[in-house]
C-alpha cells in the first residue's frame, strides 16, 4: 500500500500532492476515479488516485492535466506524428 506522500507505481505525484480542501469527497490511494479525455481514441479513463500522469495509447499519449478541481482534469491526447 502507498502511502500518501509517496508515489504509486508508475509516473504520479505523490497523493499529499493534491489539495483536495475544496472537493466534496476526499480520494485516498488506490480510489477509483474518472477522468475524461480530450481527444485520442478514449473519451474517459478509470484510474485510481493519484492518475498517471502519461497513459501510451495507439497514436500517441494521454498527459494529464491536473490543474484545478478535479471535475476539470481532463487526459489531453498528443499525437506522436
Amino acid at each position: 500500500m502507498t502511502r500518501w506522500n509517496e508515489p504509486a507505481d508508475g509516473a504520479r505525484h505523490p497523493a499529499g500532492y493534491y489539495d483536495q480542501r475544496v472537493e466534496l469527497v476526499e480520494l485516498r490511494p488506490g480510489d477509483r476515479m474518472f477522468v475524461e479525455c480530450d481527444g485520442g481514441p478514449c473519451r474517459s479513463r478509470v484510474e485510481r488516485f493519484p492518475p498517471r500522469l502519461e497513459i501510451e495509447e495507439r497514436g500517441g499519449v494521454y498527459v494529464l492535466d491536473d490543474v484545478g478541481p478535479r471535475h476539470e482534469w481532463r487526459y489531453r491526447f498528443v499525437p506522436t506524428t
